[in-house]
């Protein structure tokens, strides 16, 4: 297939595009740098210039959870206004489009993991205006895919995973939260979900996140396990952030496993191979 993916340089969209390429697929690849998606007429003008594209896959997001809260204008722009450029566009090239979302448009005040089908409600600017990407996506196109996942992290840029090992390195104690729970995601876990998923073309919404649940602190320890560094389990009452995060954000993931025909792999299972491989600075096997 021939794919353009936005947000090529972020943490996801590296790697998915590195492994899109591995998979045999023709990859045009867009970082920030290279196209503003709150240009209209550069997405238009982007678009348009790669003839016969088969897929846009939107990467790109404004992703500062806490900063979001005292800039919306700035999320929204990126989040809301930015897809929905990408989204006209795709409705006049007649383009299928991938959108990225977060498991941040539900509220967490279900105890069961959340089906594509419960209603949203998201408690922050950043959760909202993710909503309001996929209210786009949905409103100018019949063809596309919506994935909402969690937790993210692996080998480029800032996420949790790389947090808890720095702050290990240092030897500072740590102090996170236990109340919160949700699913860690590897970022090669979800290129490789979205690989299997896009052959399939059975278009909709779904939840993709590694299997199980747990919360941060136990993330975090076990992250540290064989470092030897002191971790205390805190509330988030203890540890307010500007940001409201759902306490409970668990994904249903019947709908995608019966679209790709398989189980993701566990958490502890996804975070013992990025360790791993993180440990021999290999970043090309990694990705691939």
């Amino acid at each position: 297939m021939k794919i353009l993916i936005t947000g090529a340089g972020g943490m996801l969209g590296k790697v998915l595009a590195t492994h899109l390429k591995h998979c045999g697929h023709d990859i045009y690849d867009f970082p920030r740098e290279k196209l503003d998606i709150t240009d209209f007429f550069q997405v238009e003008t982007t678009l348009s210039t790669i003839k016969n594209i088969d897929l846009v896959i939107h990467c790109a997001a404004y992703t500062k959870v806490d900063h979001a809260e005292s800039e919306p204008d700035v999320v929204y722009l990126v989040n809301g206004y930015g897809t929905e450029n990408i989204a006209v566009v795709c409705n006049r090239l007649t383009v299928p489009m991938l959108y990225i979302s977060t498991d941040y448009v539900f509220d967490g005040e279900q105890s069961r993991p959340y089906t594509t089908w419960d209603p949203t409600n998201p408690l922050s600017m950043y959760g909202k205006s993710k909503l309001a990407g996929e209210i786009a996506v949905q409103r100018h196109l019949s063809q596309f895919y919506i994935i909402r996942t969690s937790w993210l992290y692996g080998p480029y840029g800032k996420n949790f995973v790389e947090t808890i090992l720095g702050a290990a390195e240092q030897g500072k104690p740590l102090r996170v939260v236990s109340d919160q729970i949700g699913s860690p995601t590897y970022t090669l876990s979800l290129a490789r979900v979205i690989a299997d998923l896009i052959k399939t073309q059975r278009f909709g919404v779904y939840h993709a996140s590694d299997g199980g649940l747990t919360n941060w602190f136990e993330f975090a320890c076990e992250i540290t396990k064989h470092l030897g560094v002191q971790i205390t389990p805190v509330t988030t009452a203890e540890m307010p952030r500007p940001a409201i995060r759902p306490k409970y954000s668990g994904l249903d993931k019947t709908v995608l496993i019966t679209a790709i025909g398989h189980q993701l792999p566990t958490w502890q299972e996804s975070l013992r191979d990025y360790l791993e491989l993180r440990s021999t600075r290999n970043l090309r096997h990694i990705v691939e």
